[in-house]
């Protein structure tokens, strides 16, 4: 394999691991998150919608069923993107349009499924990674847009939450 092939597979790897760790994306309808999460009334729905999914109470009127079954949706997007990223990785091409098709439809995904569902710590979760994907992918340089403490956060909080609802999703 020559080495110019063996750092594309590499770094596609990495790619994949750092989608794995903390993918999602940013809705074109909604706006970006503020930098601070902050607490609004329980009508969390109409926050998560306008886009500030960092907004909404998290606690108000869970429930587990509902999250079980956000979280398994998410789960299903993020295998389904990271197994196009791994195909066109091993594929010896440019990885970077499909690391940016897939951070696409992370966000989109994401903002399908959290909207409309009653306001939970998943619901938030997840729209706030969401968000941040989106972010990610129309970013000029996505390594860098993917490492920045934003993504990195709501991707942990992807995980907690979901983790909490008996998901695994490994965001």
């Amino acid at each position: 394999m020559k080495p110019a092939r063996l750092s594309t597979v590499a770094l596609t790897c990495v790619f994949v691991f750092a989608l794995a760790a903390c993918s999602g994306e940013e809705t074109p309808t909604t706006a970006a998150p503020s930098a601070s999460a902050t607490t609004a009334a329980p009508s969390a729905s109409s926050s998560t919608a306008a886009g500030d999914p960092t907004a909404a109470d998290p606690t108000a009127a869970a429930d587990p069923t509902a999250d079980k079954k956000l979280c398994t949706a998410a789960k299903k997007i993020a295998d389904e993107t990271k197994a196009e990223v791994v195909k066109a990785a091993t594929s010896g091409g440019d990885p970077n349009p499909a690391l940016k098709k897939a951070y696409t439809e992370m966000a989109t995904g994401l903002a399908k499924a959290t909207a409309g569902s009653p306001a939970s710590e998943v619901a938030t979760a997840l729209a706030a990674f969401g968000v941040a994907a989106g972010r990610v992918a129309t970013a000029p340089d996505m390594e860098a847009a993917a490492d920045r403490p934003e993504f990195q956060k709501t991707s942990a909080m992807a995980n907690t939450a979901c983790k909490k609802a008996g998901v695994d999703i490994n965001f």
